[in-house]
């Protein structure tokens, strides 16, 4: 019998040891981690690869063939794991190739992570989002930009917006109205952003989208969309010695198209130049860089 065998029955973290991903040995622990009854409904299973998900199984074969012929044991790699009941969480994998009977095996350990991994993720959100808005902020803006690639037929396109007189409001009714107005402007940039898309809070009355447009047209018709839907836009403030307030405003878009691969910095003086047209022509108008323009100077 293999050493270690009573320790890892009485392991708290899920064990299985296996050839080619058939089972030899499970450990209770590993069988409420799969949502199965007992490790002997383990062994009865043709494979392990049927309790986890399709999409890991080419990366999990890489992996143990990797190991078999090297013998050295894989990094530990974190993935999304449903059990057979349906419980979704996150485990770490860790696998080491050990002597089984004669027979060398793979022995995985399995490490639940779900909190730790969504703390992770929760502060790395919070550490991404505007304090006031819940926008995401520049610092992720930036970010973005050193992701980007290029995409198939679609372009994407970087737009910033300034809601227009933004000081008026501050001044005639005071921050605290001026913070409302922008958590409201921000919850109709955020409702305008398809689920793939992006909306930013750069600072003050400062905004930013990433969008996706197949061309110019259609980058500027959903744009003037956004200008529409801020303009029709009422911002009622509840105001103790008086009648409830109403307050509108507009915004002004500057737009560009963005290339493959570039930087913040040289897409950002393109969509600021727009920006600026809008302004100086007029203000609540979307003005895209890339398109002529009698505005334009």
């Amino acid at each position: 019998m293999p050493d270690f065998k009573d320790i890892l029955d009485i392991h708290p973290n899920p064990c299985v040891i296996h050839i080619n991903f058939v089972p030899k040995y499970a450990n209770n622990a590993f069988a409420k981690f799969s949502g199965m009854a007992s490790a002997e409904d383990v062994l009865s299973l043709p494979s392990i690869r049927v309790l986890f998900e399709e999409e890991h199984w080419p990366e999990a074969q890489r992996r143990y063939n990797h190991a078999m012929e090297t013998g050295i044991p894989t990094s530990p790699e974190v993935i999304n794991h449903t059990d057979l009941k349906g419980s979704p969480m996150i485990a770490e994998i860790t696998d080491k190739v050990i002597d089984w009977y004669g027979e060398k095996a793979m022995c995985t350990f399995v490490s639940v992570v779900t909190d730790q991994i969504r703390r992770e993720r929760t502060l790395r959100d919070m550490a991404n989002r505007d304090d006031l808005t819940n926008l995401y902020n520049r610092r992720y803006l930036l970010d973005l930009f050193s992701e980007r690639h290029a995409a198939q037929q679609r372009r994407q396109y970087l737009a910033m917006a300034d809601i227009d007189h933004f000081k008026r409001i501050n001044d005639t009714f005071g921050h605290p109205v001026g913070d409302i107005v922008l958590r409201r402007f921000a919850q109709e940039v955020e409702d305008f952003t398809a689920p793939d898309e992006y909306a930013f809070r750069l600072g003050g009355e400062e905004f930013a989208l990433l969008i996706w447009a197949d061309n110019q047209t259609e980058a500027t018709l959903r744009l003037e969309q956004l200008r529409q839907e801020v303009e029709d836009c009422e911002v009622r403030v509840s105001h103790p010695n008086s009648q409830p307030l109403s307050i509108s405003c507009t915004i002004s878009i500057g737009a560009t198209a963005l290339d493959a691969t570039e930087d913040f910095l040289s897409a950002s003086l393109r969509a600021d130049e727009a920006l600026y047209t809008a302004k100086k022509t007029g203000r609540n108008r979307v003005i895209n860089y890339d398109e002529p323009s009698d505005d334009k100077s």
